[in-house]
């Protein structure tokens, strides 16, 4: 007589329950993170300012916060920005660069306006660099580039304590 043998259930039911854990794995959410994409064509040199932000996989692109957005090569609408593709803002060839006070927030690239009389014209400037104090005592400080013929009423009001710094739209 032929004897049947026990199923083997315990090998079954471990089966199912990796199948269960694979299939759950699989089909559990990923985490996602914004990252900023390019919403216009940009040539090299020039500074980045109409960004997309996008849900992308955790860790698919390096994250660029506080980095210059000037492009280092020319850049198509829709490419992510990398650290590779993003270089340091630039002055304008013949423009002279002082230290001033500037809002925490500005990033490099920002341009301003740089009023050095209440009644005059003022000054166009770029952010070039900045400077956050550690312990958050002081103001925060800016590297910015000034075309050299308001250069000298830009340092001079800074000197005076009467400098006033606007941001440009865009």
């Amino acid at each position: 007589m032929y004897w049947v043998r026990r199923p083997p259930i315990g090998r079954w039911l471990a089966a199912v329950l990796l199948i269960a854990v694979g299939l759950v794995s699989d089909l559990r959410a990923q985490p996602t993170s914004e990252h900023p994409f390019l919403g216009t064509d940009v040539a090299a040199g020039d500074v980045i300012t109409d960004l997309e932000w996008r849900r992308v996989p955790a860790g698919m692109f390096p994250v660029v916060d506080g980095l210059g957005l000037v492009a280092r090569v020319d850049l198509k609408a829709g490419s992510p920005l990398i650290p590779e593709v993003l270089g340091s803002v630039a002055a304008p060839a013949g423009w002279w660069s002082l230290v001033i006070e500037v809002p925490s927030f500005l990033a490099p690239g920002t341009r301003l306006a740089l009023l050095h009389e209440l009644d005059g014209e003022p000054v166009e400037g770029i952010l070039l660099a900045t400077s956050r104090d550690e312990l958050a005592y002081g103001p925060s400080t800016g590297l910015v580039a000034v075309a050299p013929e308001g250069a000298t009423a830009v340092a001079r009001a800074n000197l005076e304590d009467t400098l006033v710094v606007l941001l440009l739209p865009g």
